[in-house]
This record gives structure tokens, sequence and C-alpha cells, in this order.
């Protein structure tokens, strides 16, 4: 499916309990935030829509200032504690209406090392409103993933931190590396994030 039919999602509204005290999203990764590489990376594409789903502005400023520069439309999840599934609900409500959105892209603000080329090769996978493409490193199922419109209402059903992954166990796997697919989620992790030379599954 092309992108422009396709809503792309960023999901950056966690509370980052694992990272310590500090914000992981805006942590120094490579000369930028963290966030900063994916949020870029996804606007540099030709989305039909860009969301993205954050914590209240007085809490994450920057990331608020930086998702409107690139033109994300910016929901807030004031409930971060309920997990993933809050903020993927949040932003299927605000893409309902839309009726040219055939699908979703789901992509995470703490995975800074996917290429363009991996969210192309999901979107591309995508036949029509019916499709499930989930990433994987041949172990699990994870985003970026592609949810079509007629799973909409089952995401809106969605509770708790598993998120989409029940369903996207169910869909077209992509393969790709462990590396590409490696998310912040301590302190540690920034020291053995690597960015990719290229997706090498593609």
């Amino acid at each position: 499916m092309r992108t422009e039919r396709i809503a792309a999602v960023l999901l950056a509204a966690g509370m980052s309990s694992r990272f310590g005290e500090d914000d992981k999203l805006m942590a120094d990764l490579r000369g930028k935030p963290v966030a900063a590489h994916t949020l870029e990376t996804v606007a540099s594409m030709a989305f039909a829509e860009l969301v993205a789903v954050v914590r209240p502005i007085d809490v994450a400023p920057v990331l608020h200032r930086k998702l409107d520069r690139r033109g994300y439309t910016i929901i807030v999840n004031d409930r971060p504690e309920d997990g993933i599934s809050g903020s993927i609900v949040r932003a299927v409500e605000h893409l309902m209406p839309i009726n040219s959105v055939r699908g979703i892209l789901i992509c995470l603000a703490d995975m800074p090392d996917v290429p363009q080329s991996h969210y192309n090769r999901i979107c591309l996978a995508a036949e029509d409103i019916r499709s499930v493409v989930a990433s994987t490193d041949g172990f699990s199922s994870s985003p970026p993933a592609f949810i079509g419109r007629k799973h909409f209402p089952e995401l809106l059903r969605l509770r708790g931190d598993q998120g989409a992954r029940a369903l996207l166990s169910h869909g077209l796997q992509i393969d790709t590396s462990v590396g590409i697919l490696h998310d912040i989620d301590t302190p540690e992790d920034l020291v053995s994030s690597v960015p990719p030379l290229s997706d090498d599954s593609a």
C-alpha cells in the first residue's frame, strides 16, 4: 500500500520507568534526542497523516515543539500508566473519521535505528484494509507494524501494556535484524545502539 493512504502513528507517551529519573526520549543519542531520530525519519516520508501520542506538554515541552515543527498532529495521553494500549486507542479514535486513511503504521519513538527502508517494506507488504504486517527479528512480532482499517474496532478495545501484540502475531512477518528493532529502555541501551549500515533484509 502506498504511504499516501496510511497514517503514521508515533507512540511517545511511555513513562520511561526503567530509564530512571530522566526522560529516555530526550536522552542524547549520536548528537540528538532519542525520539528525534524516529520522528524525523517518519516525517521524511509521504504519509497521509502524521500523528504522535505524547505525554502532556508540561512534562515533555521539547518533544512537543519538535513534533509540531515536523507537522505532527499531537494527541496527549494524560494516563500513560494505562500502558501502550491507551495511546493506540487515542490515535485510532482521532483517525477513525478520516475515511481516506486505509490503515496505520505504528512506530515507537524509542526505536531510533529503524531506517526509512524498513518502514517502506512494512507499508508495501500491506495489501488492503484487512492487512496486518509486523516486524520480526525471528523470535517475536513487534512494531513498526501496519494495521489495516478493518481492525480499528478491535484496536479500540485494547487494554494494558501488551498493545496490539496478539493481533501482530497473526499477521505477515517482515524479517529484519535485532539491531534495527533495538529499543531504548535503560541508559545502557544508549551505548549499545549502533545505527545499521542498511536494512540487511531489504
